[in-house]
């Protein structure tokens, strides 16, 4: 019976709704001061465990889905492990504890992150154009939007935090010339995203991401 319900909660169909529930929860244990140390310490097993219950749906995979998804991972990892170590690429930014175990300042599981941003943004643009181009532009521009609210919310959320109140341009510039590549990886290796789930938790995340930023600046100091 229990199998029943948890196999039913994480089909294609349900995994929408239970993400919501999820979130939710996370966004009680963040705003409930007693508990935001727990949300701080499951933020990095949270994040791992939504994005493979995402991959678990992906429809097609070959040596090329592999691949690709392998090379964006690693190479964003690197990405990262250069901005936040030079302080060039995005601004001068360090990563603080709720992202987990790091390496050379910079989470494992960051690129992880990237695969799942990459994929989803991807889901939701293929749905509205065919057009490779407009693809990728729309895919990286997604992330671009993703971002700007994730910039807020990533301090008090102990993810990370920038010198500035907020990061400097080039943080988004970078963001989206990794964005606009990783995209044309997709296209040009016919990589499927054809994942409901997928683009509903990039909303899902947007939605919750929005909601610490306020509650944040209102009540958070």
């Amino acid at each position: 019976m229990k199998n029943k319900v948890l196999q039913k909660m994480i089909s294609e169909e349900e995994l929408p709704k239970t993400f919501l529930r999820f979130y939710f929860v996370g966004l009680l244990l963040f705003i409930i001061p007693y508990t935001r140390e727990l949300f701080f310490s499951i933020t990095a097993f949270t994040l791992i465990l939504v994005i493979a219950c995402i991959l678990f749906h992906h429809k097609e995979w070959n040596k090329s889905t592999v691949l690709v998804f392998a090379f964006i991972a690693f190479s964003s990892f690197f990405l990262e492990v250069a901005g936040v170590n030079s302080g060039v690429l995005f601004g001068e930014y360090q990563y603080d504890i709720s992202l987990g175990l790091k390496l050379w300042n910079t989470p494992l599981i960051i690129g992880l992150n990237w695969v799942f941003l990459v994929y989803a943004s991807q889901s939701i643009i293929s749905r509205f154009t065919n057009n490779a181009y407009l693809r990728i532009v729309g895919g990286a521009s997604l992330m671009i939007c993703y971002d700007l609210i994730l910039e807020l919310a990533a301090p008090p959320m102990q993810m990370w935090h920038f010198k500035t109140f907020y990061p400097p341009l080039e943080n988004f510039v970078t963001w989206f010339v990794a964005a606009l590549f990783y995209h044309t990886l997709l296209v040009s290796f016919k990589i499927s995203a054809d994942n409901k789930s997928a683009g509903a938790l990039f909303w899902i995340q947007m939605l919750f991401f929005a909601i610490i930023s306020i509650f944040s600046l209102l009540f958070i100091q």
